[in-house]
């Protein structure tokens, strides 16, 4: 029956075209011959035989390669080891894996169709996601509490990736996840180790250093010279402990995203001279020389004080430290277009072009012959961080010629900086 139609149809406009030659009322004049009428007729009807047996065939190639498309698309999500689905610009599951049914508790024939909206609670989270992914075509890697109507509840990494048509619009989203719970817990053991250690270590590292300023003080007698240089030599191991330990404590904080910028507005000049009051008795143990040189337009800048004092003291203790006796160290600061620059230039050892590359990342310095303190990568590594939460970023060179610069550029002010917990 349907090929009956088919047939029909192809020749229904030739049965019109014959009429409308060769019936004499339609054209007055120049009318053809029925004999000709028939072959104009075959013709069409070839032609339009022609057209539909193409398009029949090419149909045929198009709904084969969606058909493979789709077994393809479906052995992927079946055989990929982490929960998977596919879905339109809507929400409606398209395709889905047997790992994403168990998560959620329901059938392939019950997810089919069924929009992910009313699948979880926290659904405009999902919303915006997809909206994000649709408007900016781009993937998205996010880590959330997800909870199903069904009432389960897990922490999961969620992956969200744009499905193009030829037109380069987003026409569907496949969303990856992997349930993170282990991961969460492992997290909140090592917050816990990590305050309970860190907090032990201060305890006793306080008691030490309050218990040797009472001695510096004659609470218990007067100390001669040697005693006195003894004694201060044991406190400043406990201070440089003391640091350490809240070196450890920031590093993590930074790392785990649990530290914001506190910014207001004060003199950098007037804290680079307060920095250097407070380490100056290193510089003097070394023989070293400290000098500002400031080409600012202006001192006054809007930053996190406290946290840009420890960048600074990091990259002074380092200066200090390791440059070498007798020498000076020059702070350079200069603006930078709306940025301010701060450059601590020392004479130290060359370090080669393939040491500078990662000296600012975490431990890897120990691997430098000129920096084999791990209390020195962390605060490097800290440094980093800190200028990194400012919209900055941090830059080291050195020369042949014994020359060395760790510094660092932040933005004068907070403009075009989203600003927490000012």
């Amino acid at each position: 029956m349907p090929y009956l139609k088919k047939l029909a149809a192809l020749l229904f406009p030739c049965i019109i075209a014959f009429v409308a030659l060769t019936y004499t009322k339609i054209f007055n004049e120049g009318n053809i011959p029925v004999e000709k009428g028939l072959i104009l007729c075959f013709f069409i009807f070839i032609s339009n035989f022609l057209v539909y047996l193409i398009s029949k065939i090419e149909k045929k190639k198009l709904e084969d390669k969606i058909i493979l498309q789709h077994s393809q698309m479906a052995s992927i999500l079946n055989n990929t080891p982490l929960n998977m689905y596919l879905k339109d610009i809507e929400g409606k599951i398209l395709l889905t894996n047997n790992k994403y049914c168990s998560v959620i508790n329901l059938t392939k024939e019950q997810l089919i169709g069924r929009n992910t909206y009313n699948i979880y609670k926290n659904s405009e989270i999902c919303k915006k996601e997809d909206q994000k992914v649709i408007q900016t075509k781009e993937c998205i890697l996010t880590e959330r509490n997800i909870e199903t109507v069904n009432g389960s509840s897990f922490w999961c990494r969620v992956i969200k990736s744009p499905v193009f048509n030829t037109s380069g619009d987003v026409v569907s989203i496949v969303v990856i996840f992997q349930n993170i719970n282990s991961e969460k817990e492992i997290e909140e053991r090592k917050n816990t180790f990590v305050a309970t250690m860190t907090h032990d270590l201060k305890t006793p590292t306080i008691a030490q250093i309050r218990a040797l300023d009472l001695l510096l003080k004659n609470s218990f007698g007067a100390l001669n010279e040697a005693q006195k240089e003894t004694v201060t030599q044991i406190k400043n191991s406990c201070n440089y402990m003391y640091k350490l330990i809240y070196t450890i404590l920031d590093t993590y904080l930074y790392d785990n995203g649990q530290t914001s910028m506190k910014y207001e507005e004060f003199n950098i000049i007037d804290l680079i001279n307060e920095t250097i009051n407070e380490i100056s008795n290193l510089a003097v143990e070394r023989e070293q020389h400290i000098t500002i040189n400031s080409k600012l337009s202006g001192d006054n800048i809007t930053a996190d004080r406290f946290q840009l004092k420890r960048v600074i003291t990091n990259m002074l203790s380092n200066a200090i430290n390791y440059g070498f006796k007798n020498t000076d160290i020059e702070i350079i600061t200069e603006d930078d277009s709306k940025n301010i620059k701060v450059s601590i230039k020392n004479k130290a050892n060359y370090i080669p072009e393939e040491k500078l590359i990662d000296i600012y990342e975490k431990f890897k310095t120990a691997q430098n012959a000129k920096f084999r303190k791990t209390s020195t990568g962390l605060g490097l590594y800290l440094s980093k961080q800190i200028i990194d939460a400012h919209k900055g970023s941090v830059y080291v060179s050195s020369n042949k010629n014994e020359t060395c610069t760790f510094g660092f550029s932040i933005p004068r002010t907070t403009e075009n900086i989203t600003v927490e917990n000012k």
